[in-house]
């Protein structure tokens, strides 16, 4: 049998054999050269943060009834379901308890800033869980998300941009560990880097972890709404265009009533609603996959047709924060939405916020120099009354 140059046999095994090697090559090339969705990582750190900043504070006046001392009331299903890390809050007084509680909402707020997240991430994590499970029976699949999309998170650079961590990498430079001979020399070495924010780990390794973590969080939240537009596919309530309407009928998911049947008022509004809320999930992953393979081609359409339904999305996600008052949930499902956005769209997005905000610098200034120069006067005469 004749062969090619590069020893693959001719023909159609030997062409087929050559393409796999060069998708496997660039798989391999995008996985280990560089990361991707760094700004992305970013915004979804600081919303995800947020996310478990409302949660706690919203709770904080109802902590020991929920969550702490107070809670006997659900002890049947504690003693049932009570794991780690719940067990850290189980045997907690309420002056303890209440110190626990700060201390997560320290680190969410450390978290959310970008402050050491190699540290505050996990242990945020950790905290949080421990606080929200203590009740099972409170939880629902909004913090299972959470949860999972935190913990891929913690797989991921989220503070390379827009964080004080990035900020403190440009300040303190790493230690480099060639020189060092010692073991526990490098340890130290290694504690320092990691407490500067700076690589511990060589870099084809935290690329790697990094684009898998990407790629899983991105898989998951396909997996959730092609999943969640199937199920609703086989309701007989979707199916005829009215599902959106019956949970709005529900006294929990009515905070504004007047607004809840100012939407529902209209049958039409009711059926395009419900549709579009089915198609836009059965549809993403399509108009996902679409936009990736036909990016590097320049086509226009499937990049329009990708954010149309990536804009729906983030609009249902909004009219569940305020019609259903779910704002947690849509919120942590639009951080982590947030990795599909290009890192193209996010530098515009920067570029128009930073001419916005520097009007809006000019403005602060209008506004507060008239005030700090009567001050400095007050305390110029007052200097001169005391001499």
């Amino acid at each position: 049998m004749s062969t090619r140059s590069n020893g693959h046999p001719l023909g159609l095994a030997g062409s087929l054999l050559a393409g796999l090697e060069r998708i496997m090559g660039a798989a391999e090339r995008w996985l280990v050269t560089d990361q991707h969705g760094l700004h992305g990582a970013a915004v979804a750190r600081a919303l995800s943060g947020g996310a478990v900043l409302g949660i706690l504070i919203t709770n904080f006046r109802q902590r020991n009834l929920l969550f702490g001392p107070a809670s006997v009331w659900n002890k049947p299903m504690q003693d049932v379901a009570l794991y780690w890390p719940p067990q850290l809050t189980a045997p907690l007084g309420s002056t303890a308890f209440l110190c626990f509680y700060c201390l997560v909402i320290l680190l969410a707020v450390g978290w959310t800033l970008g402050w050491r997240a190699k540290i505050t991430g996990p242990l945020m994590l950790v905290g949080n869980v421990a606080i929200i499970e203590r009740i099972p029976v409170l939880g629902d699949q909004g913090d299972n998300i959470l949860r999972v999309g935190l913990m891929l998170l913690m797989l991921m650079n989220v503070t390379e941009v827009w964080s004080l961590d990035a900020r403190r990498r440009a300040r303190l430079a790493a230690i480099p560990l060639t020189d060092l001979e010692s073991t526990g020399d490098r340890l130290r070495a290694r504690a320092t880097n990691l407490w500067r924010s700076q690589p511990v780990v060589p870099r084809w390794l935290a690329n790697s972890v990094h684009n898998l973590g990407y790629l899983m969080l991105g898989f998951q939240l396909v997996l959730i709404y092609f999943s969640a537009g199937m199920f609703k596919t086989q309701g007989p309530l979707w199916q005829h265009g009215t599902g959106i309407y019956y949970p709005l009928q529900l006294q929990e998911y009515r905070p504004f009533p007047a607004l809840t049947d100012l939407l529902v008022y209209s049958g039409i509004v009711v059926n395009i609603a419900t549709y579009l809320t089915v198609f836009a999930q059965l549809i993403f992953p399509v108009a996902l996959f679409l936009h990736l393979v036909t990016r590097r081609h320049g086509l226009a359409a499937p990049k329009i047709f990708f954010r149309a339904v990536y804009l729906v999305i983030i609009g249902f996600h909004l009219s569940i924060a305020v019609v259903m008052a779910l704002p947690w949930f849509a919120l942590e499902m639009i951080a982590f939405d947030a990795i599909f956005v290009s890192t193209a769209t996010y530098l515009a997005l920067a570029r128009w916020l930073s001419a916005r905000g520097e009007g809006l610098s000019y403005l602060w200034f209008d506004l507060t120099d008239p005030l700090v120069d009567r001050l400095r006067g007050r305390g110029r005469s007052v200097q001169d009354s005391s001499a």
